[in-house]
């Protein structure tokens, strides 16, 4: 393999350029950019807002570690979810992606601690399955060989997004109103477009599939 890699130079340049052709592919970096922004735009304004509905601010501090934690167990869970047989990694992101979205728009009515706190729980929880799976995504969608490629492409739409999303936000909320509950409507119209983008990539290999069932051995 080590002399295929030296008479063929530029086979890892190819590979990351055809990974750019594939829908699916494209359709899940994509997904990801809202998705990563949704999820930093939370994080950033999760204790403002909470302070803003009367909590104290050590109260407040204390949702985002209320996050971590439940964040920490849905990531162990949805692992073990991902290796089932009658699971899939596209199917879970798409259901949960669409329970963040419902979630996060729930977050601002939450005005008592305790209410505030279930919320965050079961957000943090939700969220963690996007990245937990893609990994496992990316097999299913490309195979073992570009792994390595893909995941790093994904990795930097995912930190380009989380450096605009929070400034985004910020800019929208000092423009337009004072009221942190706003960034959080945002996240969840964010999280509402991953979960599309992310049906989509359900639909296209639905279609592969019934064309490739539609052939006849020869």
């Amino acid at each position: 393999s080590d002399n295929s890699e030296i008479q063929n130079p530029g086979r890892k340049d190819n590979s990351g350029r055809s990974l750019l052709c594939n829908i699916p592919f494209l359709l899940m970096t994509v997904g990801n950019i809202p998705f990563a922004m949704a999820i930093y735009i939370s994080y950033t304004y999760l204790p403002s807002m909470a302070v803003q509905s009367g909590l104290s601010f050590s109260d407040a501090s204390f949702l985002i570690s209320v996050v971590g934690i439940s964040n920490s167990v849905g990531r162990l869970v949805s692992g073990w979810l991902a290796d089932l047989k009658w699971t899939s990694a596209l199917g879970i992101t798409i259901i949960t992606t669409v329970a963040a979205c419902l979630f996060c728009s729930l977050l601002p009515s939450g005005h008592h601690y305790w209410s505030l706190l279930v919320l965050t729980a079961v957000f943090g929880f939700i969220i963690s399955s996007g990245p937990t799976v893609s990994t496992p995504l990316l097999v299913d969608l490309l195979g073992i060989q570009h792994l390595n490629t893909a995941f790093g492409i994904l990795t930097f739409a995912r930190g380009l997004a989380a450096l605009v999303g929070p400034s985004a936000a910020g800019f929208i909320l000092d423009t337009f109103a004072a009221d942190f509950s706003l960034p959080f409507y945002i996240a969840s119209a964010l999280f509402g477009v991953s979960a599309f983008l992310h049906f989509l990539i359900w639909c296209v290999n639905r279609k592969a599939s019934i064309h490739r069932d539609g052939y006849t051995a020869l």
